[in-house]
């Protein structure tokens, strides 16, 4: 018997990654940590946004702000404010999504393949180098997130403006699905983690489930960054291990791991 997959990654990204690997042979079922929702004050954000001009930087989070961002802005993107994105795939989508963004300065951490330089910590050493030094920062993303690179802006005096472009709402399963949870455990689970707050998003879930969450706890669990698998290993599960989110990523992974 084969085990099954559950994706964390919201949005399309991990219903993607579900139907591929199903595509492949591998059971799996997309149990997103969240669900995208507007903004929580459209119309402060989109007042904000009205004004991008006065800022010297803009730090796009994620693919999702990027797309969010879009949807409130109303004139192109001015070339004067600077774009840093946290990730190739959130690059991609600043460029796909915003009108004018391929006119500013653009900045991500290069796509090398290396999952311990992803995500904030390696975008800093891009924004340590900008002259000069960014005074106004705009931090877009949902009404929550990791504070990591504000605070290391903020102590080089820059001011930084945390916007939220989109809302993430809890996910809540249904029937269905917890019955395909439930008759999973038998053969075992896998888990694909998106995010560190994935992780307790997860627990929260199946926290109702208890055969459930040992089998996860108990199986691989795959996370795109060492801070999530950190956090995994914190949470009881013993098998996080790093890979890309990639169905012949995790196909590979699961195989060498007895999945």
């Amino acid at each position: 018997m084969t085990r099954t997959v559950v994706v964390t990654r919201p949005g399309a990204a991990g219903q993607r990654l579900v139907e591929d690997l199903c595509q492949a042979g591998q059971p799996a079922l997309w149990l997103p940590a969240f669900e995208f929702g507007p903004a929580p004050d459209e119309p402060a954000a989109r007042a904000v946004l009205a004004d991008v001009a006065a800022f010297d930087l803009a730090i796009v989070v994620s693919p999702q702000a990027a797309r969010a961002t879009a949807v409130l802005l109303a004139t192109p993107w001015p070339e004067g404010t600077a774009i840093a994105a946290v990730g190739a795939g959130t690059r991609a989508a600043v460029i796909a999504a915003i009108a004018g963004a391929a006119g500013a300065r653009l900045l991500a951490p290069p796509d090398d393949g290396d999952m311990r330089r992803s995500g904030s910590e390696s975008l800093w050493p891009l924004l340590q180098e900008l002259r000069p030094s960014p005074r106004r920062v705009l931090l877009l993303r949902a009404q929550a997130g990791r504070d990591w690179l504000a605070e290391r802006l903020q102590e080089q005096g820059a001011t930084v403006v945390p916007l939220a472009v989109y809302s993430r709402l809890p996910f809540v399963p249904d029937d269905r699905v917890r019955a395909r949870l439930d008759a999973a455990v038998v053969a075992g689970l896998a888990s694909v983690i998106s995010s560190s707050d994935a992780v307790d998003a997860l627990v929260r879930m199946v926290d109702g489930q208890p055969p459930v969450l040992r089998a996860l706890r108990s199986g691989p669990a795959l996370a795109s960054h060492p801070r999530i698998a950190e956090k995994l290993r914190a949470a009881g599960f013993g098998g996080a291990m790093l890979c890309v989110p990639e169905a012949a990523a995790v196909l590979a992974a699961l195989r060498g791991g007895g999945g």
